[in-house]
């Protein structure tokens, strides 16, 4: 009897996060919320990757491009495009939350074991991103939040109450 039969199959419930060439996973519970597109306001002396300063929830948090941060290039601008407002993982009280820009509408996803196959060979290695799969005949992206939430703090990026002054770049 093998591990995977005496162990009881576990989904996760995820989210397919459309990007301009790529899809990214995450669990659910990484996602506090998916927004309409609602421009940012810009920060002087910022890197290409950090679009600005987005008021959500009476919060001002940062949003970045995904693959601005990877060195890839935006594509086109989608009508469809939404954000995608993060949980931070690394429990820093400066950075509970921060957006991804996305270009289009998120799909609910049941992922399990059987169903996600590791690549072990990738074409492009990309510095934001954890792991490469392949789930349901499609490449997704798995990425490292860890590694983003370091970039951001890098610049100095912290949340704050839209009555306090922001900071950052």
């Amino acid at each position: 009897m093998s591990e995977a039969d005496i162990l009881p199959s576990t989904t996760v419930r995820s989210q397919l996060i459309p990007l301009a060439d790529m899809r990214l996973l995450l669990p659910t519970t990484c996602i506090a919320e998916i927004i309409d597109w609602q421009e940012a306001e810009a920060v002087d002396d910022a890197p290409a990757w950090w679009l600005g300063m987005l008021e959500w929830r009476g919060l001002r948090i940062p949003l970045l491009s995904f693959e601005a941060a990877n060195s890839r290039p935006h594509g086109e601008v989608s009508r469809r495009r939404r954000i995608a407002v993060l949980n931070g993982i690394g429990g820093d009280p400066e950075l509970p939350f921060y957006a991804l820009q996305l270009q289009g509408i998120p799909h609910l996803i049941q992922v399990d074991q059987a169903s996600i196959d590791t690549i072990a060979e990738v074409e492009e290695s990309l510095p934001l991103v954890l792991e490469s799969a392949m789930l349901q005949g499609q490449e997704v992206l798995i990425p490292d939040q860890d590694k983003l939430e370091a970039l951001l703090k890098s610049t100095g990026v912290t949340v704050s109450k839209l009555d306090e002054p922001s900071s950052g770049a």
